[in-house]
């Protein structure tokens, strides 16, 4: 009797974790906007809760079998195809404290938008001179094992600096420079490629490092081509070429939600 009891209790708890899967990958599926997905892993789901109830009643250890061998493929096969995703929800969950968490809210509307004016000049010099150039912009925290790729810094964010950073006789000019606020927290850092299939190949090590960043953070980069002199912007894995300096700006002001000033407004 009491062999029964734990075994129809341990059914309930299989059953009760299936569908709180299912509402889980329903919703995640929602936002992803994957119907089609979210229909072929409901019904992987539901077929596993039918093995499940009849093994119970019935032994049906080779059904079972090939039922634990499909859940296992089907949760493969989720985190290789939103590995991106995954790669946010971990970085959001590890950002809770950073140790450039000083610089969270130090800087002014003001001085951002100063900060903002000192991005566009250093960019559009680099572009004119063919200067490759990768800037990562922070809105949030930065994940430490990012910053310590690089040389840290903590100096105010200047066109001369940015220029400075990135030119080619730079010991560290190849790798990211980090932005908070008005601070440039660090220079010549490494950041992870983008594995992305949807990248052209004609775009080099630059480009694929920030869209990389992007896809597992709400981080925001800015990339002038070394070979063409484009400026083009990621975000949330998506590349954007062809900046204009007033794109630039509203893009820049949105990520770092500052106000845009009146005589900003009409470029728009």
């Amino acid at each position: 009797m009491v062999g029964a009891v734990y075994n129809v209790g341990s059914l309930i708890v299989d059953i009760i974790v299936c569908v709180a899967l299912f509402v889980a990958l329903t919703i995640f599926f929602i936002r992803k906007k994957s119907p089609l997905l979210l229909v072929i892993y409901g019904a992987a789901t539901l077929i596993y809760v039918v093995v499940a109830v009849l093994d119970y009643y019935f032994v049906l250890p080779i059904t079972k079998a090939i039922s634990q061998i499909i859940a296992i493929f089907m949760v493969v096969a989720i985190v290789v195809v939103y590995q991106s995703d995954l790669k946010v929800m971990f970085f959001n969950l590890t950002k809770i404290r950073e140790k450039n968490a000083e610089f969270e809210t130090g800087a002014s509307d003001e001085e951002l938008r100063k900060t903002v004016d000192e991005i566009i000049t250093a960019c559009q010099s680099m572009s004119k001179s063919r200067t490759g150039a990768l800037i990562v912009i922070a809105p949030t925290a930065v994940a430490n094992h990012i910053l310590e790729t690089g040389i840290e810094l903590g100096a105010t964010v200047s066109s001369a600096l940015l220029e400075a950073i990135f030119n080619t006789r730079a010991p560290f000019h190849d790798g990211a420079t980090v932005i908070k606020g008005n601070k440039v927290l660090a220079a010549g850092c490494f950041l992870p490629l983008s594995q992305s299939q949807t990248v052209s190949k004609s775009l080099g090590t630059r480009h694929r490092a920030g869209i990389g960043i992007t896809e597992e953070s709400d981080m925001l980069t800015i990339i002038v081509s070394e070979e063409t002199g484009i400026i083009s912007v990621a975000r949330r894995g998506e590349l954007r070429r062809f900046i204009t300096p007033d794109r630039l700006r509203d893009i820049l002001h949105e990520t770092l939600k500052i106000s845009t000033p009146a005589k900003y407004r009409s470029l728009k």
